[in-house]
C-alpha cells in the first residue's frame, strides 16, 4: 500500500510541474505578442463587446422600417419598397383626419385604400396567414363605438397570425381595457397611450410578447382636430420577435377527462326518478357575494366554489345529450372582463349539445350583445333582460325552435340590492322542445325594440342590452299655461339623412320635448332606408316614405310638398333636418313666435339655430335677432308660402342645405328670428358636399346651447318690423363707442382682440366701419373674424339685417354699422370708425 500512495503523490506532482509549465509559455507569449497582460485583457474585453453589438445587429435585422415623405409608388417592387427574399413588404398610411381612409399594402397588393372604399372609422386590419403569407381577411371595426367585434377577431385568430392595422377618424374612445390588452397580445406596447384622435398603426402577430410588434403612435397636438398623417414603409421577416404562452389567450374550459367529480346528490334532489329520457340537474345561484353557486348534474355536484372553477359570472356546463354527462364546463367572469370567451364557447357547441348556464353575483356589466343573442338561439327568452345583479339560470339547447321553459331570473334591486336566490331541482329532457312564446313573459321586455335591434345592426347605444327594453313614451307638458296651445297641434317633420344613429337621437330628443304628441311627427325617409321608417314606428311616429333622392335637398323639397297631402290644414310646421339634437325647451321656445308670424307678413319663420352661436359669445336667453339668412336645422315656417316657394323655384333658392345658404328672399322679401342661443345642436358634419372651409367655420368649432327646461321670453310684441326698427334705432343712437385701438390692431392682424368690457356699462356698444357699397363686406369680415364670428373668406358674414350685424358680447349688445347702411346716419360727429385702410398692410 505504501508503494502505491508513493506513486501517486509522484504522478500528481508531474501533472502540477506540466501544467505550471503551460501557464508560464502562455504568459510568455502574451507578452510576446501583446506586450503585458493588462493589454490582454482589454483587448479581449474591447472584441467582447464588438460581437456583442455586431450579434445585437444582426438580431435586430430582420425588420427596417422607413418613414415616407411625398408621393410614395406602390406599383415600384413590393409596395414601393425592395426587400431581401426572407422578408415581407408592407406599406401603411393612417387615414387624414376624416377626409381621407388609410391604406395598406402588403407584398405589393394594395388592400384597404380611400379609392377602393373598404375602410371605416377605427381600426382597419388585414390579417396574415404565417405558414402561406396569404391574406386571411379584411376588417374594419370602429372602436369609437365599441370593441367587441375587435376583441372576438382577435380571440378567433389562429395562432401567430400577422395582423397590419392602421388607424382613420378616431379609435380611442371604445377601446377599453380588454381590447388594448388584446393588442398587447400581438406585441403592442402603445395602445395604452392612445387618445381621441391620435393616429395608429402596427404590425405585431398573435402570441407576440409586448414590445415587440411594428408600432407607431402620432399624437394630436392641442391645436387640431386630427392628428397627423403617419406614412411608414419597410420589410419584415416572421416570427417577429420572442413569443409568450398562448394558452393564456384561449377561454378556460374544462373538458371531460379534466373534471372533477363533486359529491353525489340522489338524483340532484329531484323527488321522483327521471326516466330514460332524461337526467336530473339542480342549480341553486348564490346569494350576493357571500354564498357561492352549485350546479348538480346527473347525481354529482359539477360546479360550485373550489370545484371546477366555479363562482362569480357565467357557469356554463355543456351536457352531452345522448349520455347525460357533462363533456365541458366553463366559467367566465364577464363582470371582469368581456364576454367574447363566452361567446367563442357557445359558437363551438355541436348540433344537439345542451346547455346549462347560470350568473351569480353579477355576469352583466361586460355581457355584450353577441352573447346574449347566442343564448337566445339556444332557447333564452329572459337573457335580454339581464341587468346588473340579477340572477339567472337556464337550461336550452343547439337547434331548439322557440324558447325553453327551463329558465329564471330574480331581479336585483332598484338601487342594485342583492337579489332573491333561485334554488331549483328538475329534470332535463335530451330533446328540449321549444315554445313559440317567453313562457311567463317578462314585464321588462321590449319585444318591439328587440325585434327592431335583431333586424338591423349598428344601433349601439339604442340596442344597448342595458335600456334595450325601455319603452319609448312622449312627456306631459310641464308648464300648464300652454295646456292647448296650437304649438303641439303644429306638424313637426323629421328628414333623416344617412346616419341612422343621429335619427336616433332627433327622435329621442323630439319625443322628450315636455306636451308633444306622436301623431303629429311624420319621419319622411328615403324609400332606400326603411329602417328609418320602423325606427318612426318604434317611437310612435307617423312612418311616410318618400321617393329615393340623389341630393339631400330634394329629399327636403319631396318632405315639404308632402306635408300638404299629410296635414292639408296646418298653417305653421315646424321641420328638423338630419343629425340635430333639440334642446329640451325647444316646443317651448317655439310656442312664444306664432302671434309674432301672423301679426307680421315680413316674417317667414324662426330658426332655432343661431349661424354666430359659439362659446363666449352667445349668451342672453331672451334676445332675439331678425336676420336675412335662412339658418335652417330646426325651424318653424309658415307651410304655405314655403310650400309655393318650392313649388316654382326650389333649384333657384335651395340647391344646397339650408344652413349653406338658402335663398328664400329670391321669391319671398321676408325675415329669420333667430335667438342668440341655439335651442338645437348639430352633430359634427362629416359631409364632402360642401366646402370645407364653411363646414369649419359652423361645425368645428364650440358652440352654445340652451339646456334649461322651459325659459319664457319677453318683448315677442317687439320684433314686427316697425317696433324692431324703433328698437334698433333707439339703441344704436344711446350706444357706447366700442374701444376702437385694440380693434384696429386685430383687424391689421397684429395682435388678437382682447378687451375686457365694463360690467357698470349698462348701454350697447357700436362699431362703425367704412364701406365701399352695400355690398363690400372686406371689413366686416375682418371685424367678425377679430369677436370670433362666422367669418368665412368667400361667405358673406351671416346675422345681417339691412346690412347690421348684431351680436352679444361680454354682456352686451353689439352692433357693427356700416357707412353703406341706413344706421350709419346715427353715428355722432365726434365718434371714430375704423377705415379702410387699414386692411391695405
Amino acid at each position: 500500500m505504501a508503494k502505491k500512495s508513493k506513486r501517486r503523490a509522484s504522478s500528481s506532482s508531474s501533472s502540477h510541474d506540466t501544467i505550471t509549465m503551460m501557464v508560464r509559455g502562455l504568459r510568455r507569449l502574451v507578452i510576446k505578442k501583446f506586450g503585458g497582460m493588462r493589454r490582454f485583457l482589454l483587448i479581449t474585453a474591447c472584441v467582447g463587446v464588438i460581437l456583442y453589438c455586431v450579434q445585437a445587429i444582426l438580431a435586430g435585422s430582420n425588420r427596417q422600417i422607413w418613414d415616407v415623405r411625398g408621393s410614395w409608388n406602390l406599383s415600384d417592387s413590393r409596395c414601393g419598397v425592395k426587400c431581401e427574399n426572407n422578408q415581407l413588404a408592407f406599406y401603411v398610411r393612417t387615414g387624414d383626419g376624416n377626409k381621407a381612409g388609410p391604406t395598406i399594402c402588403f407584398e405589393g397588393e394594395v388592400l384597404i385604400s380611400p379609392e377602393m372604399k373598404n375602410f371605416g372609422r377605427g381600426l382597419n386590419i388585414i390579417s396574415i396567414s404565417e405558414k402561406t403569407f396569404d391574406v386571411t381577411d379584411i376588417k374594419t371595426f370602429d372602436t369609437y363605438v365599441e370593441d367587441s367585434g375587435l376583441i372576438r377577431f382577435l380571440k378567433k385568430m389562429p395562432a401567430e397570425t400577422v395582423v397590419i392595422m392602421s388607424s382613420y377618424d378616431e379609435v380611442s374612445s371604445s377601446l377599453k381595457e380588454d381590447g388594448k390588452r388584446w393588442l398587447k397580445y400581438f406585441g403592442s406596447s402603445g395602445a395604452d397611450n392612445l387618445q381621441f384622435r391620435d393616429g395608429f398603426l402596427m404590425i405585431g402577430q398573435k402570441g407576440l410578447k409586448e414590445g415587440h410588434a411594428i408600432e407607431y403612435v402620432v399624437k394630436r397636438k392641442n391645436h387640431q382636430d386630427f392628428s397627423d398623417v403617419m406614412e411608414k414603409a419597410g420589410c419584415f421577416s416572421l416570427p417577429m420577435g420572442p413569443k409568450r404562452d398562448l394558452q393564456q389567450l384561449l377561454p378556460q374550459v374544462i373538458h371531460q377527462k379534466e373534471m372533477q367529480l363533486g359529491p353525489s346528490i340522489a338524483n340532484c334532489g329531484v323527488p321522483e326518478s327521471c326516466g330514460p329520457h332524461s337526467f336530473p340537474v339542480s342549480v341553486f345561484t348564490g346569494e350576493g357575494n357571500k354564498i357561492q353557486p352549485e350546479i348538480c348534474v346527473s347525481g354529482h355536484l359539477m360546479m360550485t366554489e373550489n370545484l371546477n372553477n366555479g363562482g362569480r359570472g357565467f357557469n356554463v356546463i355543456i351536457v352531452d345529450p345522448n349520455t347525460g354527462i357533462p363533456k365541458m364546463i366553463s366559467r367566465v367572469d364577464t363582470y371582469t372582463y368581456d364576454s367574447t370567451d363566452l361567446e367563442i364557447l357557445l359558437e363551438s357547441l355541436a348540433d344537439r349539445d345542451i346547455i346549462i348556464s347560470l350568473v351569480a353575483d353579477d355576469g352583466a356589466k361586460k355581457l355584450g350583445y353577441m352573447a346574449r343573442e347566442l343564448m337566445n338561439q339556444m332557447g333564452s327568452g329572459l337573457i335580454q333582460n339581464l341587468r346588473f345583479r340579477d340572477v339567472w339560470y337556464f337550461v336550452g339547447q343547439k337547434g331548439i325552435e322557440g324558447f325553453t321553459q327551463l329558465e329564471q331570473i330574480s331581479y336585483a334591486g332598484f338601487e342594485g340590492e342583492w337579489p332573491k336566490a333561485v334554488k331549483k331541482a328538475f329534470c332535463v329532457p335530451r330533446k328540449i322542445k321549444g315554445q313559440k312564446i317567453v313562457p311567463d313573459p317578462d314585464v321588462y321586455r321590449n319585444d318591439a325594440r328587440r325585434e327592431f335591434c335583431k333586424k338591423y345592426d349598428g344601433y349601439p347605444e339604442f340596442c344597448d342590452p342595458t335600456h334595450v327594453d325601455d319603452f319609448l313614451k312622449p312627456v306631459g307638458v310641464v308648464d300648464k299655461a300652454l295646456q292647448n296651445h296650437r304649438i303641439f297641434s303644429t306638424p313637426i317633420v323629421v328628414v333623416p339623412g344617412l346616419n341612422h344613429n343621429a335619427l336616433v337621437r332627433t327622435l329621442e330628443t323630439t319625443l322628450m320635448q315636455p306636451g308633444m304628441k306622436p301623431d303629429m311627427v311624420a319621419v319622411m325617409w328615403d324609400e332606400k332606408f326603411p329602417e328609418h321608417g320602423d325606427l318612426a314606428d318604434l317611437f310612435g311616429f307617423r312612418n311616410i316614405s318618400l321617393k329615393s333622392s340623389v341630393q339631400y335637398y330634394e329629399q327636403m323639397a319631396k318632405a315639404m310638398r308632402m306635408i300638404d297631402v299629410v296635414y292639408p290644414d296646418s298653417s305653421h310646421v315646424i321641420v328638423l333636418e338630419e343629425e340635430l339634437l333639440l334642446a329640451p325647451n325647444f316646443l317651448h321656445f317655439m310656442s312664444h313666435f306664432l302671434p309674432v308670424l301672423e301679426a307680421d307678413d315680413s316674417l317667414m319663420g324662426v330658426s332655432a339655430w343661431n349661424y354666430n352661436g359659439f362659446e363666449k359669445l352667445s349668451g342672453n336667453k331672451n334676445l332675439i335677432y331678425r336676420v336675412e339668412e335662412f339658418p335652417g336645422l330646426g325651424f318653424l315656417l309658415k307651410s304655405k308660402p314655403f310650400l309655393k316657394i318650392l313649388t316654382s323655384s326650389i333649384h333657384k333658392c335651395c340647391k344646397d342645405r339650408a344652413w349653406a345658404g338658402w335663398q328664400l328672399s329670391v321669391d319671398y322679401k321676408g325675415e329669420i328670428l333667430v335667438p342668440d342661443m341655439s335651442r338645437v345642436f348639430r352633430q359634427p358634419y362629416q359631409g364632402a358636399d360642401t366646402s370645407k372651409e364653411l363646414i369649419t367655420q359652423l361645425f368645428g368649432r364650440p358652440r352654445t346651447t340652451l339646456l334649461d327646461g322651459p325659459t319664457p321670453l319677453t318683448g315677442m310684441s317687439n320684433l314686427t318690423m316697425d317696433l324692431y326698427e324703433q328698437y334698433l334705432n333707439h339703441n344704436i343712437a344711446t350706444s357706447v363707442s366700442f374701444p376702437i385701438t385694440d380693434l384696429q390692431l386685430c383687424v391689421q392682424k397684429v395682435k388678437d382682440l382682447d378687451v375686457k368690457i365694463s360690467a357698470d356699462e349698462k348701454r350697447p356698444l357700436v362699431v362703425y366701419y367704412m364701406q365701399d357699397s352695400p355690398s363690400d363686406y372686406s371689413l366686416l369680415r375682418e371685424l367678425c373674424r377679430c369677436f370670433g364670428l362666422f367669418a368665412a373668406e368667400h361667405y358673406k358674414p351671416r346675422n345681417l339685417h339691412r346690412g347690421l350685424l348684431r351680436f352679444f358680447y361680454q354682456g352686451h349688445d353689439v352692433y357693427l354699422v356700416g357707412s353703406a347702411t341706413e344706421y350709419f346716419k346715427l353715428k355722432p360727429a365726434l365718434v371714430s370708425m375704423i377705415s379702410k385702410h387699414l386692411l391695405q398692410r
